[in-house]
């Protein structure tokens, strides 16, 4: 009898008897083995489901990168238009529209030029809005307000708004085009998208461009620290604008100064186009009436105004030809029967007699007035220049001319000091005293660079303007400016020394 078992591995192969994938029983008769199930295919099934989901997930961070992009691009576009159109926005509205209409189709979004609406309407949410941007001190807010044509008292234009866009929308004043497609949005049923700008609520593509400072200004107080003008007591100091262009004839102030950039003291009035101040704001002293809307017409975060006569401090008249002294003429008897002439006079001139029919005659041609006198006009003298004088204080010099005087001059028309009336050497540091009257007549500008310590009392001031009756043709330059009193001070302005039109910036 045979006692050994199976060989090595027969027991084992003998038990692998399937039917239709089970073991049913070994080939010695033991017990059914264990029921095995095979699932095939789910792994395969899963793999699909989240490569969908890969895929979909790709396609959406690719389709918003490429709506980021088309959004960037119109950005792009409406700061370049905003800037291109915003210097001719004060003079020329409808150039200021073509230029950013020309400037948006340099650029390109989603492989298309960016086109805009002239929206000669003006429609608040068209494409080119023109229309005035405003700082309001108390809330610290700023906001834009579009011009409408049909209103009987139109705002002042100084802003320009550009919206653009990737939509359908049809409104007036928009021009026609796509929205931004997508790539993978059509296989969740979103093929395009919508962007366009909205100045109203800040979001979107749109810039709001913004001219600096005043096309022209009758009164520059270029000072940029401490206070650059004040008006006191129940004085009046009026800007007129002879331009016809709105905002010349302005009042620019060039201080930072947040608390006396501007003060007052009692109830003054100013009455002029626009008063720009360099400062985020002011806090007056005292009170002025600014007719007919002050918050309006007030224009603070301006860029200061470069001196427009800076040149004259490098290239002031030199004496060429003998000392003339000085001359003082306090009598009738005094007066000389010839005109006075023109010259440098190491004393200055003196002068406090005459009388309409007899006054004392000035002549045509440059003045150079230093020492003590410089130009020194009192309150009992008539003073009659012939046509084209420059009167330069210098030195020790001083510019005084008293209240009560008759004084008329006009400046020279042609030459390096053409349009000047009196101008005084910013090193000479004696501040300026002009009151005149009603016989007070000067034409040109008056320049006073001279800058000062401090401003602890009126003769702190580079210059003193005051008088009743006074009129000044035709621009002010001064350091600071003080208008004491009951001063009633006019300045027509006729456009001379403009600021430039090719600045703008970007306030939104």
């Amino acid at each position: 009898m045979d006692t050994k078992g199976p060989a090595p591995g027969e027991r084992e192969k003998n038990v692998m008897v399937h039917h239709k994938g089970q073991t049913l029983i070994d080939s010695a008769g033991c017990a059914p083995a264990r029921r095995r199930f095979r699932y095939r295919g789910v792994a395969l099934l899963w793999a699909a489901i989240l490569m969908m989901l890969m895929i979909l997930l790709i396609g959406l961070s690719l389709d918003t990168a490429k709506v980021a992009l088309v959004m960037h691009q119109l950005h792009n576009a409406a700061d370049a238009a905003a800037l291109a159109g915003g210097p001719w926005v004060r003079r020329d509205q409808y150039q200021a529209r073509v230029k950013a209409q020309a400037m948006a189709a340099r650029n390109f979004a989603d492989a298309n030029a960016v086109l805009l609406d002239l929206n000669l309407n003006n429609d608040p949410n068209g494409d080119i809005i023109v229309g005035r941007y405003t700082y309001n001190q108390a809330t610290g807010t700023s906001y834009f307000t579009p011009f409408d044509p049909c209103s009987p008292n139109p705002i002042p234009i100084n802003a320009l708004a550009v919206l653009s866009s990737r939509d359908t929308l049809v409104r007036t004043g928009h021009q026609p085009s796509q929205q931004v497609s997508l790539n993978f949005g059509p296989i969740a049923g979103v093929p395009s998208l919508p962007v366009g700008g909205r100045w109203q609520t800040k979001r979107g593509p749109y810039a709001i461009a913004m001219t600096g400072g005043g096309v022209g200004a009758g009164l520059v107080c270029l000072r940029k620290d401490l206070t650059g003008l004040h008006v006191h007591g129940t004085s009046l100091l009026t800007v007129k604008n002879l331009t016809g262009v709105f905002e010349d004839g302005g009042i620019q102030v060039n201080s930072f100064d947040g608390v006396e950039c501007v003060t007052t003291n009692g109830t003054p009035q100013i009455i002029a186009d626009i008063l720009n101040i360099s400062a985020d704001g002011f806090t007056q002293k005292g009170s002025f009436v600014f007719p007919p809307e002050p918050e309006m017409y007030v224009n603070l975060r301006q860029p200061p105004l470069p001196d427009p006569l800076a040149w004259l401090k490098a290239n002031p008249p030199v004496p060429t030809g003998p000392d003339l002294g000085n001359i003082r003429i306090t009598s009738a008897g005094g007066i000389p029967a010839t005109p006075i002439p023109a010259g440098w006079y190491s004393g200055g001139l003196y002068l406090n007699s005459g009388t309409v029919a007899n006054p004392i005659r000035l002549g045509a041609g440059i003045y150079i007035l230093d020492g003590t006198y410089g130009l020194s006009v009192g309150a009992n003298a008539v003073v009659v220049c012939e046509p084209g004088v420059f009167f330069y204080i210098t030195g020790t010099g001083k510019c005084d001319i008293g209240g009560g005087s008759v004084f008329t001059a006009t400046p020279m028309t042609s030459g390096l000091y053409e349009g000047i009336i009196i101008a005084q050497d910013y090193r000479d540091l004696k501040f300026a005293s002009i009151i005149g009257g009603p016989g007070f007549q000067l034409e040109g500008t008056m320049y006073f660079p001279q800058h000062v310590v401090n401003q602890k009392q009126s003769s702190d001031f580079a210059l003193i303007l005051g008088g009743t009756g006074a009129v000044f043709n035709n621009q002010i330059i001064t350091d600071s400016l003080y208008v004491p009193g009951t001063s009633n001070v006019l300045v027509n302005y006729d456009g001379r020394n403009p600021a430039p039109i090719t600045r703008a910036y970007l306030v939104e």
